[in-house]
């Protein structure tokens, strides 16, 4: 680590790279491959865990090596409410340091999050001293992670995805002061049981098929063209989604044909022309082609899904409007990319391309837990609850890739959500077993946050679609 002096006051990080962590294996360590503050927490329970907040204030901040040779940090924070003792082991980030002759040096230096894998954080009352929680980080992210409350003489466990309660208020048959000086190896076989480990148990590099299709996607996003409406039929013809007739491109006044155009646009200039469900369309027939010779219908993808009672409001409004549009036309393509794979006709109904899973009992929203509404029948889940919906669906299915149908409000109809738009997501783990997600919409590639945030107050409908390596779009 580069010392403190005069030097580093000339100097600007001007980029950071990933925490680097290079643990050895040894006997305190877990099968998630964690060091383990076991032994420094036994030799500072009295002076760090159990002493006064004024002691503690007192006290400097202390680096400790555990017996694996790994370097931890004990540290106070302190919260409006509550203070925080954290043992977190060190990690390495590369930075940049630029002097102001603008010469450039690359160094590593020392950090220690209290969110990093193998942190041990301790939570007290600042009036009482009395601890209220304990944190244990098992994962790259650090909004994955349990927690244990004492409650009289009992002790209740908490597996939080992030700001999503995969499991809550969980009793343990261990005392809480027990956990000061407990492993983490040992904390797992206390809870394998009643914590759903198998929803946050993360394994890399299973993800090459849905990294490989989301490569192949990314390298073509430069010849497409949005046009609404617009779609590819079973014979590579460019088509209206709506009127099922040849897609109309509009001409200058210089007397150039529509089939000329055509020829000129996609077949020269290798261009594509897609709307957002024609995008969709374009992907599934890169998976479906290769094994049926030939692309999908888009008369098949348009059959309803969604049946509305006749006289109830929607099913007046469905007389007019397509109210569930791009669900019909997702839940059809991943029926059909499901068929390809198999010698069986399925339909959504009866393949498991509906995503229904209910992994959270209860979330946190701005501060205050409250009950989660999990899938809602023909809606999908809340877009705020997609990050953790996708975490869980990336270690549980380490193949697939999901389609989304979004319900949001419509620009015509008042007071009215309708299925309008679409996207897809490539949930993965890198290689260090941090969660990402790729996201395409509309023919461009977007960050998973910058979709929530787009659609923050609408639902999307998932279904599950088997990735797949021998992908060949048009």
């Amino acid at each position: 680590m580069c010392k403190k002096t005069a030097f580093v006051k000339k100097v600007i990080l001007a980029a950071t790279a990933a925490f680097c962590f290079a643990f050895p294996a040894a006997a305190d360590y877990n099968k998630f491959n964690l060091p383990d503050s076991t032994e420094i927490r036994r030799v500072v329970k009295d002076s760090w865990l159990a002493s006064s907040l004024d002691e503690i204030r007192n006290r400097n901040i202390e680096a400790r090596v555990n017996e694996a040779g790994v370097k931890f940090q004990i540290r106070l924070e302190e919260g409006v409410d509550d203070f925080a003792v954290i043992i977190a082991p060190q990690s390495l980030l590369n930075v940049d340091l630029i002097g102001k002759d603008n010469s450039s040096q690359k160094v590593q230096m020392e950090v220690y999050p209290s969110g990093a894998p193998g942190s041990w954080v301790l939570y007290r009352n600042k009036d009482t001293g009395k601890p209220t929680k304990i944190c244990m980080f098992f994962n790259q992210d650090a909004e994955v992670y349990i927690q244990f409350q004492p409650s009289e003489n009992k002790t209740f466990a908490d597996m939080i995805v992030f700001n999503s309660y995969a499991a809550r208020s969980v009793p343990v048959g261990i005392s809480f002061e027990s956990l000061y000086t407990m492993s983490f190896a040992d904390v797992y076989k206390i809870t394998a049981q009643c914590l759903p480990w198998q929803k946050v148990a993360v394994v890399p590099k299973q993800y090459h098929a849905p990294l490989q299709m989301a490569a192949v996607i990314r390298e073509n996003l430069s010849r497409i063209d949005y046009a609404d409406d617009a779609c590819y039929n079973e014979r590579g013809k460019l088509y209206s989604i709506s009127t099922g007739k040849p897609f109309k491109i509009i001409a200058e006044d210089d007397g150039t044909s529509y089939d000329d155009l055509v020829q000129k646009k996609e077949i020269e200039d290798n261009r594509l022309t897609l709307s957002t469900a024609g995008f969709l369309k374009w992907i599934i027939d890169g998976l479906v082609e290769p094994r049926l010779g030939t692309k999908l219908s888009i008369g098949d993808l348009l059959q309803p899904t969604v049946e509305y009672y006749t006289a109830g409001k929607n099913g007046v409004l469905s007389q007019k409007w397509n109210l569930s549009f791009t669900l019909d036309w997702s839940r059809n393509l991943a029926a059909k990319a499901l068929s390809a794979r198999s010698s069986k006709n399925y339909n959504f109904t009866d393949g498991g391309v509906d995503v229904t899973v209910e992994p959270f009992s209860s979330e946190i929203v701005n501060g205050k837990l409250v009950n989660t509404t999990g899938y809602i029948k023909d809606s999908g889940y809340s877009v705020a609850k997609l990050k953790s919906i996708l975490y869980v669906l990336a270690v549980t299915e380490p193949s697939y890739c999901y389609l989304g149908a979004i319900r949001q409000s419509s620009k015509l109809v008042h007071d009215e959500m309708v299925f309008n738009e679409c996207a897809i997501f490539f949930p993965y783990f890198d290689d260090t077993g941090r969660f990402g997600c790729t996201v395409f919409e509309n023919g461009r590639e977007l960050t998973l946050e910058k979709f929530c945030g787009t659609y923050s107050d609408s639902f999307v409908h998932l279904e599950r679609v088997k990735c797949d390596d021998s992908f060949f779009p048009q």
